[in-house]
């Protein structure tokens, strides 16, 4: 059961880290080919609408994530029918999600006739909620510990998304014609891993009718997956378009550039962490307790050094990389990316423990930590931009973590793990 275990988290790993790698090489065509051929205002206007697209996660109001947790339990307790019953109430909650998202935008455009320049984000808009139940391919993949072939998808998707770049950008189609070929290429890979998993694997296929019990269930743990959601990306992903309102376009092409450095480096430590969620699901439903405690410890002091071996490279040759690869100087200056660095490092720490707190259901003290975190940054944000600039903004999310997200789930998920163990110890030693 171990073995087989660490087999599954390591290939899911591997197949992560492959996908970044690729997703990495795609930024490095396509981020300067973009910046080029819109110029930089038109690339901060595309940053800004493409950088929504975390939203299709957060709309499904935490169903698929609340799959990842819910689907190794299951199967773990040898029920697959239950497994399915959670997979077709998240694929029709998704489903009616996205209807009632496209009719009330269609509402609101027949009321009030779009702006100037808003084609791109209706673009977004609509190819979000397109993708709410689309994602479900994804959760139900690394649900079945099989994390994997998601991964594969992700590079279809990656190799999609760059040819449709590349396409446009030889038409000369704009800002517009740019979004479009960033969300197409998503739609098209989640429909194409949505449908593998539910034709190519008995126990994802959903039945034709939804059960009310398993409905509530997903929908309680999705609601509060939801909220943990909406507090982690809101300590960071509006950044983008709070620093093209409050600095300009400019200094949003910067905020663009510098958050995908590092939400380059942090996605990547993610996926590579990810299969651990339903990992620890499986360890509980096992009891494998040992394992719960090596895998935390090591896992943490691996993200670590990995994340602080990326920030110095980014620290030594940051500067000269980036004027190479975008052809114009952004003005990366040392203090800039020794805060990028920070950023990379203090907000990677916590995915450990934050992976054993979501396998265990420990979801209510993630929300109030990160909404606190998140409402706190915000005014943090506000006060520091007109001083400091792009790097004031930047500066929040690292400082938030070191005061306060960090301690408190690395307290939780210690808490956790030792009540839990002598509770298991006691049960063994009752007659």
């Amino acid at each position: 059961m171990r073995s087989s275990r660490n087999r599954k988290i390591l290939f899911t790993s591997s197949a992560g880290l492959a996908q970044r790698v690729v997703q990495l090489l795609s930024t490095l065509i396509t981020l300067p080919l973009v910046l080029h051929s819109l110029g930089v205002a038109g690339f901060g206007v595309w940053a800004a609408a493409s950088s929504l697209a975390w939203l299709s996660a957060l709309l499904d109001f935490g169903l698929g994530s609340a799959l990842v947790t819910l689907i190794p339990q299951s199967l773990g307790r040898g029920d697959s029918n239950l497994s399915r019953d959670y997979i077709t109430a998240a694929l029709y909650g998704g489903t009616a999600m996205a209807l009632l998202l496209i009719i009330a935008g269609l509402l609101g455009l027949s009321i009030h006739a779009p702006a100037a320049g808003a084609a791109p984000f209706i673009i977004a808009a609509g190819a979000i909620a397109l993708n709410i139940p689309l994602g479900t391919g994804a959760a139900i993949w690394l649900g079945l510990q099989k994390g994997y072939i998601g991964n594969i998808w992700q590079i279809v998707q990656i190799a999609i998304t760059t040819g449709l770049l590349l396409a446009v950008a030889a038409a000369h189609a704009g800002v517009t014609g740019m979004t479009a070929a960033t969300y197409g290429g998503l739609l098209v890979s989640n429909a194409a891993a949505l449908a593998h998993a539910l034709l190519g694997h008995p126990a994802a296929r959903p039945y034709r009718r939804v059960r009310l019990a398993a409905l509530r269930i997903l929908l309680a743990q999705g609601g509060q997956m939801f909220a943990i959601t909406v507090a982690a990306f809101s300590l960071y992903a509006f950044d983008n378009m709070l620093t093209l309102a409050w600095l300009g376009p400019v200094a949003a092409a910067q905020m663009a550039i510098s958050l995908r450095v590092c939400t380059t480096a942090t996605g990547m430590l993610g996926t590579i962490t990810a299969p651990f969620w339903p990992g620890f699901a499986d360890a509980i439903a096992a009891q494998d307790h040992h394992w719960l405690k090596q895998t935390l410890r090591n896992g943490t002091l691996g993200t670590a050094a990995l994340a602080i071996a990326g920030s110095g490279c980014l620290i030594i040759a940051g500067a000269p990389f980036l004027r190479w690869w975008l052809q114009q100087d952004f003005h990366f200056t040392p203090a800039l990316l020794w805060m990028m660095a920070a950023w990379i490092i203090l907000t990677t720490l916590p995915h450990m423990p934050g992976l054993l707190l979501n396998a265990v259901s420990q979801l209510r003290p993630q929300i109030i930590i990160l909404a606190s975190a998140a409402a706190i940054g915000l005014g943090l944000k506000y006060l520091v931009a007109p001083k400091f600039g792009v790097i004031g903004i930047l500066a929040v999310p690292p400082l938030m973590s070191a005061l306060l997200i960090n301690p408190a789930y690395f307290w939780l998920a210690s808490r956790w793990l030792t009540r839990h163990t002598q509770t298991h110890i006691a049960t063994k030693a009752a007659p």
